[in-house]
């Protein structure tokens, strides 16, 4: 099968950004020129302009040319997110990824926190502590759980966390609904101390142990979740 000349626009800037050529943020040459240099029409450059902006790779700015993005989260996020509801995704499902996410984390969480990222957390938690309003305490909760996520410093694992971010604070919020009506604030306030001091003492074992015991109480709130 002939391929399509377009493709050779997006061949040719996915090679550019892996020679390190083109970078976040970086301007693109102008139609005009990858035509030339391509050897193919304006119109063909443009057509994979259009699909590599619908992928969010790149964004167009009206009279100021095309750059690479920078804003990765929103490149995957909206496509993994349309398939998964496409195929009747649970929360359930998104609850056991997260489980999985977070206790496969651990070795290089306690390895790579700083003690300022660990203060980060810190001040997360003493903000849920003092807070009583049912949204925030959601958004708090999120910014906990997704923090730690990002302490691997593993690139691809927190791409991937990115690109699901909007599924994964979905899940945090129905989760956390339940289980404040099932065990109250108390419950929730204990669990993620539990979480912090194993953080604070950089204890593997510690932080496995409470993570897992955070899920089982979210398993147990929501038997039926889908």
């Amino acid at each position: 099968m002939e391929e399509r000349k377009f493709h050779k626009l997006i061949k040719y800037i996915k090679q550019e950004i892996k020679s390190g050529n083109l970078k976040n943020g970086s301007q693109i040459y102008p139609e005009r020129t990858l035509a030339e240099n391509l050897n193919i029409g304006r119109s063909s450059v443009r057509e994979g302009i259009k699909i590599l902006e619908i992928i969010g790779l790149i964004e167009s700015k009206r009279g100021g040319g095309n750059y690479i993005t920078n804003d990765f989260k929103n490149m995957l996020c909206s496509p993994l997110s349309l398939a998964f509801e496409l195929q009747k995704g649970k929360i359930k499902d998104v609850i056991e990824l997260r489980k999985m996410l977070e206790l496969s984390n651990v070795e290089f969480m306690v390895k790579r926190v700083t003690l300022e990222e660990i203060q980060e957390v810190e001040k997360i938690y003493e903000m849920m502590l003092n807070c009583n309003e049912i949204g925030k305490l959601a958004d708090l909760d999120r910014d906990f759980h997704l923090l730690m996520m990002s302490f691997s410093k593993n690139i691809l694992l927190t791409t991937i966390i990115s690109a699901i971010s909007e599924l994964l604070e979905e899940s945090m919020t129905a989760s956390r609904d339940m289980v404040l009506e099932k065990f109250g604030k108390g419950k929730i306030d204990s669990d993620h101390k539990m979480i912090l001091e194993a953080l604070k003492n950089r204890d593997e074992e510690g932080l496995k142990n409470s993570l897992s015991t955070h899920f089982d109480n979210i398993d147990k709130s929501l038997p039926n979740l889908d």
